[in-house]
Order: structure tokens, then sequence, then C-alpha cells
């Protein structure tokens, strides 16, 4: 792919993977046991919303949406399965939808603080985290803060423990959990993903008639024509930019993004300052180093849920190695699924999420 489609996919995929991965579903009150606000220890309003009930001292689990700055509806319906043997704890992290709070007060230090302040309002000793996306990253740096109160982790979608990037992780990383490594091979596993990615949305646009249907097949890449077209997206009416919005966030998060009319909702249901303050947050830049030691410390079960889809880690390619030198690792893989898995494969993904957290609650 030549540098500069490689740079706007990229633009195209860092953009989607700060928002909303699914829709907002109608609260099921039956099953509620608890919505309430949570006041931080500087005077801000949490969001928080708890399903299912927790039978013993472990079944508690706070689950870290993604973003940063998106929030926890998307991962309702999904995980709402799991509430019949585990008490699940969402809530909307500071900055974001339901959780307002001034800019200056979002760092990653204080999305630390707040959930440790959430852990403690719950009465929870020790707590397992289910998180997703870049919620892996703010699990990581819980981790490093505060180890004597994590019980377990339950990764989904999950972000290596490094600077993110989507052409792989940095060399020092993968040398350290990989020795031996085809850096380059790696490399290409990223970068063909993300073209797959660019191909999908290219593809269902013509499809669905936003530009002509003869894209369906791959054009050249840099057509000329291609590009007016993708450029022409921007004269289409509020509906039709809507629908392309839901193509495109599709097709980044699943296997073929031909289920994009599931994907109701839009930008609203995220707060971008919140992903610029954190990814400016020099304490930020500061804990990533930290992520891996703390992982590869934690005596407790870490269990990785991944799709072959997920172009976080396509196949997974590093994962299987981060998982080999835990403590007490296990990675599903769970095949024909993207990052949110439980859009392509919602009783796979269901079943392999319940049977992670029956280790990592133990």
């Amino acid at each position: 792919m030549p540098p500069v489609a490689f740079r706007r996919l990229a633009l195209l995929v860092l953009a989607l993977q700060f928002a909303r991965p699914s829709a907002a579903q109608p609260i099921d009150h039956a099953m509620a046991s608890e919505q309430w606000y949570k006041v931080t220890d500087d005077a801000r309003e949490q969001y928080v919303y708890e399903i299912g009930h927790a039978a013993a001292a472990g079944d508690t689990v706070i689950v870290l949406h993604g973003g940063w700055g998106a929030e926890h509806s998307y991962l309702l319906d999904a995980l709402r399965p799991l509430g019949d043997t585990h008490r699940l704890v969402f809530y909307d992290q500071r900055g974001s939808l339901r959780s307002p709070a001034p800019d200056s007060t979002i760092t990653l230090q204080r999305l630390v603080a707040d959930l440790d302040g959430l852990r403690q309002d719950l009465g929870v000793d020790r707590v397992t985290l289910l998180a997703h996306s870049m919620g892996n990253h703010l699990a990581y740096a819980y981790l490093a803060a505060h180890p004597e109160h994590v019980r377990g982790l339950v990764l989904v979608g999950a972000v290596l423990p490094t600077a993110f990037s989507m052409t792989g992780p940095d060399a020092a990383f993968l040398a350290g959990v990989w020795p031996g490594a085809d850096t380059t091979a790696v490399q290409a596993a990223y970068t063909g993903a993300l073209a797959g990615v660019e191909a999908r949305v290219i593809r269902r646009m013509a499809l669905e008639g936003l530009i002509p249907a003869r894209f369906a097949e791959p054009a050249p890449d840099g057509d000329p024509e291609l590009r007016a077209a993708l450029r022409g997206l921007e004269s289409l009416s509020d509906r039709d930019q809507t629908r392309a919005w839901r193509m495109k966030f599709t097709a980044v998060n699943t296997c073929d993004g031909s289920n994009w009319r599931d994907m109701q909702g839009g930008q609203v249901f995220y707060t971008g300052t919140v992903a610029r303050q954190i990814l400016t947050d020099p304490g930020y830049a500061a804990a990533v180093p930290t992520f891996w030691p703390a992982l590869a410390a934690f005596a407790g079960p870490v269990r990785v849920v991944d799709g072959t889809c997920d172009y976080t880690d396509p196949g997974p390619t590093v994962w299987p190695h981060v998982v080999d030198d835990l403590h007490d690792g296990r990675l599903t893989v769970v095949d024909g699924a993207g990052h949110s898995l439980w859009m392509d494969k919602p009783a796979e993904f269901v079943a392999a999420a319940r049977a992670a957290l029956a280790d990592a609650t133990r």
C-alpha cells in the first residue's frame, strides 16, 4: 500500500478505534440491580450501572469500555448473558458520555484513581477486570498501580501491553516476548490487515450504492476515479453520510462489514476530547512501559479472547507469545470474529467470555 493510502487508512482506523463499537440498547430495568452515580474524590459524578448478582466473593467484575472516550452501553447486550453468574459493573469513564468532567482532570492517573474508588465503593478487596479495546490499557495501568487488588483479568479485543501501533508492536517489546521474531513478517501481517479493512470499506460502499458499483471488485491502488468517488462522499445527504460512517466502522470492527445495519448510533456516543487528553498526557506515555512488566509479574489468571480478524493483532500474531510468558495465561481465539467479536460470532463470544470469567474469578 502506498504511504499516502496507508496514512489515510491509519487515520480512519485510529478515529474509529476511539468511536462507538455498537448500538445503545434500552436499559433492561428488570435485570438491573442498581444504577447510580458515584462521586469521585475530586467531586465529579461517575455513572455506574450494575447487572447480575454476586454469589461468591470473586463474582464482581468491573467492565472497562474502550475508547479512549467511548462509553459502556455498547457492551451491555454482548455481556448481559453473563449476568446470570456474575455481578457485572459497567461505568462511563471520566469525561465519557454520562460522566462529564473538565478536560484538565482527564489523565490516566485520574482514571486509575476513579477505578480504585469504584472498587472500594463496591466493597470488593480483589476485583476481576474485564476490558475491551483501549480499556485494556486502563486495566494494565490499574494492575501496575494496585496489583494487590486484582483477582484476574479478562482481555477482550485485546490491545497489546505496549504502545499502540497499527503496524505492529515496537521492536523492543516484540523481541522480549518473541525472541527471533521476523519483524518484517509481523509488520506485513498488520499492514495486510489494514489493507483488508480498506478493501472491505470500499466493497461495502459499492454494494450499497454509495459509490459506483464497479468498485465492489478490487481497484488498482491509488485509482484516481476511486479516490474521487470517496471524496464525493462528503457531498452525500446526512442520512447517507451516517450510513457511510456505520459501514466504515463495521468494516473496521468485524470480519466483512456486511452486518453494518446492526451498527446503530454515531459520534454522539464518543467524547473525542477524552482520547486527545489521554494520548497527550505525559503520565500515559510514562505509564505505557510499565504495562508489560506488571502483566508479566501478575500471578493471577489472565484470559485473552480475540478474533482472527482483529486489526489490533491480526491472526492473532503476537498474543500467543505474550500469553506463553504469563504465569497463568490462556488465549481463546474466535474464528471469523473481529475486534467487536460479538457482532460476528455472538454465541461463540458469550461461551468464550463465560469460560474466561469462570477462570478469572476463581
